[in-house]
């Protein structure tokens, strides 16, 4: 092979995989404006519509190899929803689950779920472009799923649980659409619930002990203060303290640590009903010292002021009742959350709080 042929098949080898990704990217592009659009048509809603929720796993779910974000730019073109907007958000998912697109109208408490046929995408881009919207998705579904809605129709919300209506992902879209449906529903906990992958109010009882801790210790010196947590025990709270806090496990911000249901127990009667929450400490890294408190959640507290206790009604429905309610009590998180102690840290306090064989609450001196 002479030089000229060599140049020739080494450029087609340059080119041919940028214009796979281009077709790649196109076909993504028009899977959000499909589903876009289909939702348009169920919903009956214009581009731009402010009563328009767009939930997805877009990005993170990866199809045959391909990344999924530029069905992202589908979506905000078509139907108007994006994130400065607060009505588009991704739900986080593995990479391997199937990829799915969701909208619901506030106006109606009408919603649709569109899972994604795989095979379709395997298609050109003109051959896609072509097909009907039952043969890119393998599942359309749609339902009321309104709360108070449900819970005056408990047939139809049994039937959106029990047959699987969203395909097992009920529960994450159904909280999340109830909870953004409200006037005091903020972006940054919407954000840290797409990240928890579903709203429940293990993540609404760390937006309040973030706001309890914040209250009583606020960062004053942001070059050098930051929170620290040791999620002993660890629930669902950790993962909006992770988003709200930057307080990750890689960066040495969080040291999660579970409990024995004995030890749960014990504490729970030693401090009044409130189970531990955790240690939560400010930081100075420059001066190698924090502050720190241990903090209780009073859960039979929180079931009493939203109203769960002794709930009698369908199984799905006390976790969203109280996920709507305890929002009352956002800005209160004294009604439930305590301090159990106060204590000084130092560098070397600190390693043995956080360190692997070394019990966290027994260093603290709470057990």
């Amino acid at each position: 092979m002479n030089f000229a042929n060599r140049f020739i098949v080494l450029a087609l080898l340059l080119v041919m995989p940028t214009g796979v990704v281009l077709a790649q990217d196109s076909i993504m592009k028009d899977l959000g404006s499909q589903a876009a659009n289909a939702a348009m048509k169920e919903l009956a809603f214009k581009n731009g519509d402010a009563n328009i929720l767009a939930l997805t796993n877009a990005g993170h779910a990866i199809v045959d190899g391909r990344t999924t974000e530029g069905a992202l730019k589908g979506i905000m073109v078509e139907s108007g929803c994006n994130v400065g907007d607060g009505n588009l958000f991704q739900v986080l998912r593995p990479y391997w689950k199937p990829l799915w697109f969701y909208f619901y109208n506030k106006a109606t408490g009408e919603a649709v779920y569109m899972q994604v046929n795989s095979k379709a995408l395997n298609k050109s881009s003109e051959e896609f472009k072509a097909l009907p919207a039952d043969q890119i998705f393998s599942k359309i579904s749609k339902a009321n799923v309104n709360l108070e809605y449900m819970l005056n129709h408990t047939d139809e919300g049994n039937a959106t649980f029990d047959k699987k209506a969203f395909a097992g992902n009920e529960f994450t879209l159904v909280g999340m659409s109830n909870v953004w449906t409200e006037p005091g529903a903020t972006f940054d906990f919407l954000q840290a619930t797409a990240f928890h992958d579903h709203l429940c109010p293990g993540v609404t009882s760390g937006y309040m002990i973030a706001k309890f801790v914040e209250n009583k210790m606020p960062i004053t010196n942001i070059s050098a203060e930051s929170y620290k947590v040791v999620a002993c025990p660890n629930w669902c709270k950790d993962d909006l303290l992770q988003m709200r806090w930057d307080a990750t496990p890689g960066k040495s911000g969080m040291f999660v640590m579970a409990l024995t249901d004995t030890e749960k127990k014990a504490l729970n009667a030693k401090y009044n009903q409130s189970d531990v929450a955790g240690i939560y400490i400010r930081w100075n890294d420059t001066a190698k010292q924090g502050d720190a408190l241990v903090l209780g959640f009073n859960w039979t507290r929180a079931r009493e002021l939203d109203g769960s206790a002794g709930f009698i009604g369908p199984s799905w429905a006390p976790k969203l009742i109280e996920d709507i309610r305890l929002m009352e009590y956002w800005n209160q998180p004294e009604a439930v959350v305590s301090i159990i102690k106060e204590f000084k840290v130092d560098a070397a306090k600190l390693a043995n709080l956080q360190n692997a064989g070394m019990h966290p609450l027994k260093v603290a001196g709470v057990m």
